[in-house]
């Protein structure tokens, strides 16, 4: 019988035996607690009374209070606390091994708590008094509830006298570079108790001077590494009970990835053209530490002949490095370097003096050390025509001459080259030539016995091959009547005021 419950046997739940009494197959939380079996012989009423619990073996954790590693002077005092976390109507069984167990070094105290509604709490405490040399070594609380076992350690370590040992842990200089996401100053530290930690940044604390830098530990971590970074640090270790201290200088050297100042104030988003047979001065001023090796490189342009890049530049025949007197493309005078404290910084200027421009490519600076390189690439188009872009007129004509207009371009920068012509100009009185050459390309324009009707503005237009953009040019053209020569001379025997050396119209002139 169960308070408020009455259990009769049905041969499944509770099952009667007159040999073995009763038996539950299945017993869950409702048979926990008293029972009393009832029975009636003879008028007389029997009764027994069974206490029954449940029991578990269900470990969920065990946990020491100290780390895994203990340090400790001699003299101190050792207390370690074991804490079992264990399931309802579990009991556990807590035992220690230690070093000084043969010896009785240590005493335990336990207890259990049961004030948690999910768990049973229970700690076992080791206390050591004034450890020793001999206490040094694993401590073991060991945890067992039936078939369950767990066991957790931790190691004594005990020392003689305070002490600090500091050390460099590279012997290799210190080198950074600038613009890494972090970078970790740390020194090799064995010492005890743990020291108050210090660092300085040429006699200032660091931490103060600059809010990327952070101590943890025994190292200084550097974030966002810039130039500035270089200098000499410094780590204080200090124990201040003991008046102990010690500390250690490096030196951290920051390299910076080369910089070419060039490409900083100028993008050039096209491509520079240089006068046939100029002389040309090309400069790259360059910035890195430590101080970059500069070089100049030649790649030479091969014309790609194609209908659909006619002229245009391709840089496939690999690349030449120059020295002065060098004739690859052209011709080379000199190549010089003159370094100078520009902003405070040492800066180099690497000159490069073209003697006479006949060849197209393109001219590259390259600056390397140890930290990267950089790169400053000046396309070298060499021009024969003016600008690049120029239309010409070979004479102002007169009346019943020939008008010849010619529009040349540099081959390697324009493409689709055409002529747009005043509306009064009969195609049927027109002819056009293409004549490819070396550096442009040039389309002449005849328009056979002019009249005053083909007077206005005639324009050349190209598309630049880099930008895709349209340039024009244009010219105002002029026809002058054919009686324009008479006028001039008549009018110089009047003295007419009224005289103009152009004559546009056969009425103007009076014969």
């Amino acid at each position: 019988q169960i308070p408020r419950e009455t259990l009769i046997p049905d041969g499944e739940t509770v099952i009667w035996d007159s040999m073995k009494g009763f038996r539950i197959p299945k017993a869950t939380y409702r048979f926990i607690g008293l029972l009393s079996c009832e029975t009636t012989i003879g008028g007389h009423k029997y009764s027994t009374k069974y206490l029954t619990h449940r029991e578990t073996n269900t470990i969920f954790d065990v946990q020491l209070s100290t780390p895994r590693l203990v340090k400790l002077l001699k003299g101190d005092s050792l207390a370690i606390n074991c804490t079992v976390t264990a399931a309802w109507n579990t009991r556990v069984q807590m035992t220690w091994t230690y070093p000084g167990e043969a010896r009785k070094r240590g005493f335990v105290t336990q207890r259990i708590d049961q004030k948690n509604t999910e768990a049973n709490i229970f700690y076992s405490i080791l206390v050591v008094d004034k450890v020793r040399d001999i206490d040094k070594g694993q401590y073991t609380c060991h945890v067992k509830s039936g078939p369950s076992i767990k066991a957790v350690n931790t190691t004594v370590i005990v020392y003689d006298k305070m002490f600090i040992n500091l050390k460099r842990r590279r012997k290799t200089a210190l080198e950074a570079v600038a613009g890494r996401k972090s970078y970790r100053l740390s020194m090799k530290v064995k010492a005890f108790p743990s020291p108050e930690v210090i660092w300085l940044k040429d006699g200032l604390p660091a931490a103060e001077k600059c809010a990327r830098y952070m101590v943890k530990d025994y190292s200084l971590i550097i974030k966002d590494v810039a130039e500035e970074d270089a200098g000499n640090y410094t780590i204080i270790l200090t124990i201040r009970q003991w008046n102990l201290s010690k500390n250690l200088t490096v030196n951290l050297r920051v390299n910076v990835k080369p910089q070419i100042y060039e490409n900083a104030v100028s993008s050039f988003p096209d491509p520079n053209l240089y006068l046939l047979s100029s002389k040309q001065v090309l400069t790259c001023t360059v910035y890195g530490i430590p101080q970059p090796k500069i070089t100049w490189m030649w790649y030479p342009c091969r014309q790609n002949h194609s209908k659909t890049r006619r002229g245009f530049c391709s840089y496939t025949e690999g690349s030449f490095i120059l020295k002065s007197g060098s004739n690859m493309g052209n011709r080379i005078q000199s190549i010089t370097e003159r370094t100078a404290v520009i902003e405070g910084k040492n800066k180099t200027a690497s000159t490069l003096v073209v003697g006479e421009a006949k060849s197209s490519g393109i001219y590259s600076c390259v600056a390397s050390n140890k930290a990267g390189k950089a790169e400053r690439n000046v396309s070298f188009l060499v021009t024969d025509v003016p600008s690049g872009f120029h239309i010409s007129l070979e004479k102002m004509p007169i009346e019943g001459e020939n008008l010849i207009l010619s529009c040349s371009a540099n081959k390697f920068l324009y493409k689709d080259i055409a002529w747009i012509l005043p509306r009064t100009v009969n195609n049927q009185t027109k002819a056009k030539k293409s004549l490819n050459k070396e550096y442009s390309i040039t389309l002449t324009l005849t328009i056979k016995n002019v009249s005053l009707a083909h007077s206005g503005t005639y324009a050349c237009r190209a598309r630049n091959i880099y930008t895709g953009k349209e340039v024009l040019q244009k010219k105002d053209v002029t026809i002058r009547g054919e009686h324009c020569n008479k006028k001039a001379v008549y009018s110089r025997i009047l003295k007419y005021k009224s005289t103009r050396n152009d004559c546009t119209t056969q009425s103007n002139v009076k014969h």
